[in-house]
């Protein structure tokens, strides 16, 4: 019977902790609004997400990569004021995953747009990948 209780014991304990940091997790994720989103085909391509002042200002973005990886090239934030902020991505980023988060120049601005040249990594199987776009207030 006592090697019947330490692993519920365990199990227990293992529960207790993901339950007393899942509150921090999520409040730090309060934080992340959504943007928008872009679909990406098997080829080099340029798109463009138009946010706009009425989503309000951002001190930071990140962006989630879902169906298929995808090859980041380039990513430009044109700000509300006219000013741009020229982000040399050069990265793949997997399906499920984030991209790090990205810094705005002079904190907290208003996001007119942001363009983005990347591809799916599809092996021209013709399946796209979803961009998710987050902005951190």
């Amino acid at each position: 019977m006592k090697h019947r209780l330490k692993p519920t014991l365990a199990t227990l304990l293992i529960a207790a902790t993901v339950l007393a940091v899942a509150p921090f997790a999520a409040a730090r994720d309060s934080d992340w609004t959504v943007l928008g989103e872009l679909h990406v085909r098997d080829r080099t391509d340029k798109d463009t997400l138009h946010v706009g002042i009425k989503k309000g200002t951002f001190d930071a973005v990140r962006f989630q990569v879902e169906g298929r990886a995808v090859q980041f090239h380039d990513m430009k934030i044109h700000f509300e004021n006219g000013d741009v902020q020229d982000v040399p991505l050069r990265t793949v980023i997997r399906a499920g995953h984030f991209s790090r988060i990205i810094d705005l120049d002079g904190g907290q601005r208003a996001i007119e747009k942001i363009v983005f040249v990347y591809d799916a990594q599809t092996r021209r199987r013709g399946k796209g990948a979803r961009v998710e776009v987050f902005g951190r207030h």
